[in-house]
């Protein structure tokens, strides 16, 4: 009965059985991917869910493949990053997105779990609306009211309506606002509304006269007036609420929001003339630099800190650098918004907030923010009956004792206000203290403002205190902190629409362009903001600086002074801004400012101030002193103390008055100014400084200002064979220089990733080409290139850093004025949409110099476009290339017309070309594809005079089958071609195969090959293969896994190999011998016994190989009698010089290939795999005792493997590792050591291993360690040792430390020891 009677209520809606989701409950993501279907737009919305960097929403793009999909990504990554997510952080994002509908829509759903757990409710009782803090716009839900009322609708809004015309002037624009959204008014009425020259009061008064015509025809006018009163109980403003409560219970509406508690007239009175006060006062107060932007500070990005040393030194970091958006990712800084500042943090609502930040950031304009917005209606997490503004610098307040004394507007309310709040221990008061940095130190500990901040008087009240950085230390240790707030400028999307606003004054185009410019477009018009905007994109050096207000607003000037343009240099930047400031000054003298036409032709009564102002600013950077003491400027005439020429601002610290120039860079230039201009010996200043970082920005100045014309500046560089060419690993594959003229290109994927040295060498002298940029000298940049050792130049991402688009400019200037024929240039990985290739090119192609050459060009492009091919092949140091590598990652484009426009290269040997995952685009013209076919195939056959390699390498979803057709019936015909790799994989259900006969006619006709490589997918080779003639001079074949149907009847037309490559086992390995008599190297997988036999057993006598590559992965080839036949081969054949063995092999075959390798006396290379086994350590040991002793050994690559008897095979991965681990320090390092120690002839070794736990560590390892590294760098003749653990990302944490702690006294010790020895290279395989 019991039952029964629950699942009635149940059913009824009174008993709630697994509730739907509240609005602080986590998010799942099925209800997330439902409720958000409709939203289009996902980008914006993510970036605004807490947790989520732009770098989550960058990969997430990348990599999904459609909406969904994206969406699906981001609500995961977003759940995983951030424990606490709640449905309240998605209407927070939904709100300031302004996604109206979707905001409605899930709140609705939230309400109606809220109040039915899910359950459909039919009862005809009214709801009760929920209030939510999301947004004071949209935070009631309107349900539908069936209830009797006690009053005439019309009736009751026109008794109301004289109070409520002046009450909704009060928050005119807010309700009007809201009124709109709930489409309670017309859209006629709110633009109306928002025109200037009409009180706000003549406004109101009509709005409400408006109200009472849409009441008149409604529908349900009750329904209308109730959902009216919900927007105004909205505002959170006392006497709205008040008129919107009374109509409610006319209406006879019980269920209604709690009115505010009353406050006194006077109270109120004074809460009303301070928000007009607010309200008129501007948001930025200063005029200089000129104001930027409308509203601006309200987009300036904070931070709420939880305070970490390492993350603090990380901000500090990326702030010198003006990375703001690097800092919005560290995980310890939140981004929040100007609203979140009061967001209460727990359940009490008084709140001590710390706001700071470095001068000239923003804050005491974000005060005035805070001020502006409380004028203009209530706050959104709290309700304020009164917000006093208090600075500091104002000695009445600083000193003030009473409450009445920080009432900076007295009326004859204060007494009443300041009583009524002593009374209530300030509840609802919101003091803004501003500029604690500015109070004396005595002050900071004993004062009102110290009590009120501390909670000492005034407990209650909710107190806002700014500082900047280095005076708020004191602060952010107290017990009552709630909140740390910093204010860290401008991201880089927002300094675009600071721009956009400042210089457009059409609102509605400003808009559009802002909006343009957030999804990443580009305006092709050229309108003054979006020149700039893009201009910056290239200027790092500039943009960098624009995330502090006053330095934005000094670029905005200056670039507005030179009629749309950024000067060439940083320096003649700052020398117009200086000029511009001086000129301003001299505007309350008697001097015309458009007198003075430079800062070098100033009259006499302002460059001896200038002078002055310089001096101070040389003498004090020289002492690492930003701030100066009022003794330090009493040598200064008058005219410079007046106001410092409009270049420094003042400060109170410990109660003694400071100064400091208005940005750290202005200093700078004033001290290179000094150096340049006043300094004698300047070029001895400039020595003398050169290898200070602090001096750093200075002396690019002062480059910029000299020109480096005087011959001193050539040591700087005249480097004696800088080396910056690419380093690669020299153990490779051993038959790689078969195939290629250089076998340092590997034919793989990521070839720019993968096999690049992982070691500190010679840097890439970024400093050096900014110098060059900043002085325009041509001659220094010819003098720096022939001091570049064999005239290459690496920048692969191990060599340097991200280059940022302003080095990349840099970069572009030094080589097309370099006037050097370079014979390798490697420009690493460039990413098209960040405009590195097209900065780097428009600077080659704007001065384009016939003499720079290059002959050979790598290069790795994420996302290319054809433009982006052809803007690289534009300049003409890129015309006479000789030798290409490129590879292509994703994009879009067309294969085939990208091979026309390299293979168009007058001069072109060596092509190798890339294609991972394009997108090509479809096209209406059906002539468009074949057309472009065979104008490929001709230009392959007839037209292509040099190439003599050409490597093609595809891999995607796209068909591509039209263009291997053209490229193999053009190599068919070609007379020059002698190496073609064909490597395509095509991802695609029944891709279109080659037509029949292709692969037959090319080897039937072409008469040039000599190297061929085929991996072609078996899905693309035609059904049938009849290969019957072989005319083509084949010395060097590769047929990879894929294309295995090729090789049983290719061998068995082919003769007179010297090389073959397979990566399927072939039948009858003994049989090659009989048709290439002269083979050399040979790589071969094996799968039985008999054809390992047969294999070594023939090699025993076999005089031609010198390079054998094999894989015997499968357990069963491993017996005693294949190991006596590999030992035997390994005894009698003394011409095999390469040996590897590229798989794990079992502990009990080692001791085959120890025996084989004490009795052979020519291999001089070696790759294997050593078993570790948890016992018999010996069979390890006799292994490296035997390669101990082979002096003809230069090259070894041991790789140790972890191998488990039947106790451990139930071992975890975790398990493994720490074994693995264990025995690699304690059994692997000590037998490598003494390998080392024992054989004096080693050139090349590589260590790997498997199962490896890198971040485990143990004192008695490091030992071991340093053993090592002891024995390297003493020995004779290693000259390279690399580590790796076989995985992506490699970590040694003993190997690492050691090295770091003991590698200069390493080195010092080899060169003292070994003098003229080169010192040997350790590479870690750390990921830079």
């Amino acid at each position: 009965m019991i039952y029964y009677l629950a699942l009635l209520l149940l059913l009824s809606g009174d008993v709630e059985l697994n509730p739907g989701p509240m609005i602080d409950d986590q998010p799942n993501i099925s209800l997330l991917l439902q409720w958000l279907e409709p939203l289009v737009d996902w980008k914006p919305f993510g970036i605004l869910l807490p947790g989520i960097t732009q770098q989550d929403i960058t990969t997430i793009e990348d990599f999904a493949i459609d909406t969904k999909q994206s969406k699906g990504a981001l609500f995961s990554k977003w759940l995983k990053k951030n424990a606490t997510a709640t449905w309240r952080d998605v209407l927070k994002a939904l709100t300031k997105r302004e996604e109206i509908n979707l905001l409605q829509t899930i709140n609705d759903q939230l309400q109606e779990h809220q109040c039915t757990g899910g359950a459909n409710d039919t009862s005809t009782t009214s709801t009760v609306p929920v209030v939510s803090t999301v947004s004071s716009s949209v935070s009631v839900i309107d349900k539908p009211v069936t209830s009797t009322t006690s009053g005439n609708p019309k009736d009751i809004l026109q008794s109301h309506s004289d109070k409520l015309v002046h009450a909704i002037s009060v928050n005119l624009y807010n309700v009007t606002d809201a009124l709109y959204a709930k489409d309670l008014i017309p859209q006629q009425t709110k633009e109306d509304v928002h025109v200037l020259g009409v009180t706000n009061n003549e406004k109101s008064s009509k709005l409400v006269n408006v109200i009472e015509k849409q009441l008149e025809p409604s529908l349900n006018p009750e329904q209308y007036l109730i959902n009216l009163c919900h927007v105004l109980i909205n505002q959170q403003h006392l006497t709205l609420t008040d008129i919107a409560t009374s109509i409610l219970h006319q209406l006879g509406q019980s269920d209604v929001a709690k009115p505010f508690s009353s406050i006194p007239d006077d109270v109120q009175g004074y809460a009303d003339n301070m928000r007009q006060h607010y309200r008129d006062q501007p948001i930025v107060a200063t005029d200089w630099p000129p104001k930027i932007g409308k509203d601006y500070f309200g987009r300036l990005a904070l931070v709420e800190k939880k305070e970490s040393y390492s993350t603090q030194a990380k901000s500090d970091w990326y702030r010198i650098r003006g990375q703001v958006d690097k800092m919005l990712e560290l995980p310890e800084n939140k981004e929040i918004s100007v609203e979140d500042v009061l967001q209460p943090t727990d359940s009490s609502v008084s709140l001590r907030v710390v706001i700071d930040g470095p001068p000239g950031i923003g804050k005491t304009t974000l005060c005035r923010k805070l001020l502006n917005m409380w004028s203009n209606g209530p706050l959104v997490y709290q309700q304020y009956d009164l917000v006093l503004y208090c600075p500091l610098r104002d000695s009445k307040i600083a000193e003030a004792t009473t409450l009445a004394d920080l009432f900076v507007r007295q009326r004859y309310e204060v007494p009443m206000v300041t009583e009524w709040f002593e009374k209530r221990n300030g509840e609802g008061l919101l003091i803004i203290f501003d500029g604690w940095d500015e109070l004396s130190e005595q002050l900071r500990q004993s004062s009102l403002a110290a009590s009120i901040i501390h909670r000492k008087q005034l407990d209650q009240c909710s107190a806002i205190v700014t500082s900047r950085s280095y005076a708020s230390s004191s602060l952010l240790k107290m017990d009552t902190l709630s909140k740390h707030v910093q204010v860290i400028g401008f991201s880089e999307k927002v300094i675009s629409t600071v721009i956009i606003q400042t210089l457009q004054i059409d609102i509605k185009l400003a808009q559009e362009l802002i909006d343009a410019e957030k999804k990443g477009e580009n305006n092709k018009d050229f309108l003054s903001a979006v020149k700039l905007i893009n201009d910056l994109k290239v200027r790092g050096d500039i943009r960098s600086l624009c995330y502090i207000p006053l330095v934005c607003s000094m670029v905005i000037l200056v670039y507005c002074k030179e009629g749309g343009n950024l000067p060439t240099t940083l320096t003649e930047l700052y020398e117009n801004f200086i000029l511009q400031t001086i000129r301003r000054h001299v505007n309350k003298h008697d001097i015309n400012p458009c007198t003075l036409g430079s800062l070098s032709s100033l009259p006499s009564q302002l460059a001896k101030p200038l002078q002055e102002m310089c001096q101070l600013a040389y003498t004090n950077l020289a002492n690492t002193t930003m701030t100066f003491h009022s003794h330090q400027l009493q040598l200064l005439s008058e005219a410079v103390k007046e106001d410092y020429l409009g270049l420094m601002t003042t400060f109170r610290e410990f109660d003694e008055e400071k100064y400091q120039f208005l940005h750290l860079t202005i200093q700078e230039f004033l001290a290179a100014w000094w150096i340049a201009k006043h300094k004698e010996k300047t070029e001895e200043v400039f020595k003398h400084h050169f290898d200070n970082d602090h001096f750093r920005m200075c002396l690019r100045f002062v480059a910029g200002l000299t020109h480096l014309e005087h011959e001193s500046y050539q040591q700087y560089f005249n480097k004696q064979q800088l080396d910056l060419q690419c380093k690669r690993k020299p153990l490779l594959n051993t038959y790689l220089s078969c195939f290629y003229q250089n076998p340092k290109i590997r034919q793989t994927a990521k070839v720019m990733e993968t096999f690049h040295i992982y070691a500190d060498f010679d840097n890439v002298p970024i400093s050096l080409f900014h110098l060059l940029y900043e002085s325009r000298n041509e001659k220094l940049c010819r003098t720096l290139a022939n001091s570049i050792n064999k005239n290459s130049l690496c920048l692969h991402r191990h060599r340097v850093t991200q280059l940022s688009l302003f080095d990349w400019l840099c970069l572009g200037y030094f080589i097309n004025n370099s006037k050097t024929e370079w014979n390798h240039l490697h420009l690493g990985i460039i990413d098209f949409h960040d405009r590195e290739l097209s900065v780097f090119t428009d600077e080659l192609v704007a001065r384009n110099s016939l003499q720079t050459q290059c002959k050979r060009l790598e290069i790795w492009l994420h996302k290319p476009t054809a433009e982006s091919m052809r803007k690289i092949l534009e300049p003409s140091i890129f015309c006479n290339i000789q030798e290409c590598y490129f590879e292509l990652y994703r994009g879009e484009y067309v294969p085939c017309h990208v091979l026309l426009q390299l293979l168009n290269l007058p001069k072109l040997m060596i092509l190798h070309l890339i294609m991972e995952y394009p997108t090509i685009p479809t096209v209406d013209d059906d002539t468009y594809y074949t057309d472009m076919y065979t104008e490929l195939e001709k230009c392959i056959a007839e037209k292509v005079k040099l190439l003599v390699e050409m490597n093609i390498n595809y891999s995607g979803t796209e068909e591509i089958t039209g263009t291997l057709v053209s490229v193999i019936r053009g190599a068919k015909r070609n007379k020059t071609i002698t190496s073609l790799s064909l490597s395509v994989s095509v991802r695609q259900k029944d891709p279109p195969p080659l037509p029949d006969g292709e692969i037959e006619q090319l080897l039937k006709d072409n008469s040039t090959l000599k190297t061929l490589l085929m991996n072609i997918s078996d899905e693309l080779l035609p059904s049938s293969l009849n290969i019957v003639e072989v005319n083509t001079p084949l010395t060097t074949l590769e047929i990879e896994e894929k294309s295995s149907k090729l090789m049983v009847p290719l061998l068995h037309r082919i003769k007179g190999l010297e090389c073959l490559i397979l990566h399927e086992p072939y039948p009858w390995p003994h049989l090659l011998f009989l048709s290439h008599s002269s083979l050399n190297t040979l790589n071969l997988p094996l799968d039985t016994a008999e054809s390992a036999n047969k294999l070594f057993a023939i090699l025993q006598t076999n005089t031609t190989l010198e390079t054998l590559n094999v894989e015997m992965q499968k357990e069963r080839i491993y017996t005693s009698s294949v190991g006596t036949s590999l030992q035997d081969m390994l005894t009698q054949n003394q011409t095999l010089k390469y040996f590897e063995i590229n798989n794990g092999i079992p502990s009990s075959f080692l001791s085959f290939i120890t025996t084989g390798l004490t009795r052979n006396t020519s291999i001089k290379h070696l790759n294997v795999y050593i078993p570790i086994p948890s016992t018999h350590e010996h069979v390890t040991n006799h292994f490296i005792e035997a390669v101990s002793k082979k002096v003809n050994l230069t090259e070894l690559n041991v790789n140790f493997t972890l191998e488990l008897d039947q106790s451990y095979i139930s071992y975890s991965e975790e398990d493994k590792q720490q074994k693995m681990t264990r025995l690699f320090y304690e059994q692997g390092l000590p037998a490598i050591t003494s390998m080392l120690q024992s054989h004096s002839t080693i050139i090349k070794l590589r260590i790997g291993c498997t199962h490896i736990n890198g971040e485990l560590t143990k004192p008695h390892w490091i030992e071991l360690v340093k053993k090592l590294y002891d024995t390297i760098f003493k020995h004779p003749s290693l000259k390279y040792i690399e580590f790796n653990n076989n995985l992506a990302a490699f970590t040694h944490r003993p190997l690492e430390d050691t090295l770091k702690d003991q590698k200069k006294t390493l080195i010092e010790r080899c060169k003292k020891e070994q003098p003229g020895k080169p010192l040997p290279i350790v590479d870690l395989n750390l990921i830079k």
